[in-house]
């Protein structure tokens, strides 16, 4: 079909351009804790909502360190609460590896060195194949629904035409190419097991992408943006990253906390806005400068429903 061909380019283009910037993040000197966004001093135990069970994939730590506890706020500002049990406050609970943890593709290549000045954190989850910058939102949105027991509403746009569902998958609907459609149909028995769930999983990173992903939720034109909005600009090449904690000081300023995934597929991380800072300016109407990608646009901006 027309979008397996253009998610093909945009696989081989986005690896050729990142190569030149990979290289230089690659190197990277170790940095000490920064007072705006860098690394929190090593608290004593803490009692969080969430815990490491809350988020069922493989993981590598034996200790949990969400993403709340990880980054220092800016001088000034307090983070955003979120309601409980929200996409919100899922996200901010992400958990991480240890500090100084590098990026690895799927073959446990080093892609960033664990200091790269770009990076913030790895996030304490599995790498999986054709799991690059659209499929990591993805698969944390249906990771989350399915954890909330929202499962009616895991359902994402393909590339081309039409959906794919998690509801449908279970009761047994397979896909099948032909000519340029994608197809559903019912040739396999009901399973709604972690098997099958992670075999949907599959079956969205190959049939979906950034394309795909600017039809999800809604466009925010204007307004603040919110832990768990994304901006995304959709083609080939295309990428995205998604707010995954945000805080606020008395004038209103909002900064936010920025996850990625990117090609070829490699653990998902935290990025860093600055060598001083993880944290970006997430002002409406002014552009987003993302490290190993470039300018996103406010009206790149986009919100699930």
């Amino acid at each position: 079909m027309a979008g397996t061909a253009a998610r093909r380019r945009h696989k081989l283009s986005m690896a050729s351009s990142v190569l030149l910037a990979l290289l230089v993040a690659l190197t990277g000197c170790p940095r000490s804790a920064q007072p705006d966004g860098g690394l929190a001093a090593d608290p004593a135990p803490v009692s969080y909502p969430l815990n490491a069970q809350d988020y069922p994939w493989p993981k590598q730590e034996e200790a949990f360190a969400p993403v709340v506890r990880r980054f220092s706020l800016p001088a000034g500002f307090q983070r955003m609460q979120a309601g409980e049990g929200s996409w919100a406050q899922w996200l901010q609970h992400l958990p991480l590896r240890q500090p100084g943890t590098p990026v690895r593709s799927l073959q446990g290549d080093i892609i960033l060195g664990g200091h790269a000045p770009a990076l913030g954190a790895v996030v304490d989850m599995d790498v999986r194949k054709n799991q690059e910058c659209a499929d990591v939102i993805l698969r944390l949105r249906a990771e989350y629904l399915r954890w909330a027991g929202r499962d009616d509403e895991i359902v994402f746009h393909l590339t081309g035409a039409g959906k794919i569902s998690w509801p449908e998958w279970k009761r047994g609907m397979r896909p099948r190419l032909e000519g340029n459609d994608l197809r559903f149909y019912k040739t396999a028995g009901r399973d709604s097991s972690q098997a099958s769930f992670d075999k949907y999983l599959a079956a969205v990173f190959a049939w979906c992408g950034t394309i795909s992903l600017g039809k999800e939720g809604k466009a925010l034109s204007g307004g603040e943006a919110q832990i768990g909005d994304f901006f995304v600009r959709g083609g080939s090449p295309g990428h995205t990253v998604l707010i995954v904690d945000v805080a606020r000081d008395s004038a209103g300023r909002r900064k936010g906390l920025l996850l990625q995934g990117y090609i070829p597929a490699q653990s998902a991380h935290v990025l860093r806005a600055s060598d001083s800072s993880a944290w970006f300016e997430l002002r409406p109407g002014q552009q987003v400068d993302v490290p190993l990608w470039g300018i996103f646009e406010w009206s790149d901006l986009r919100r699930f429903e």
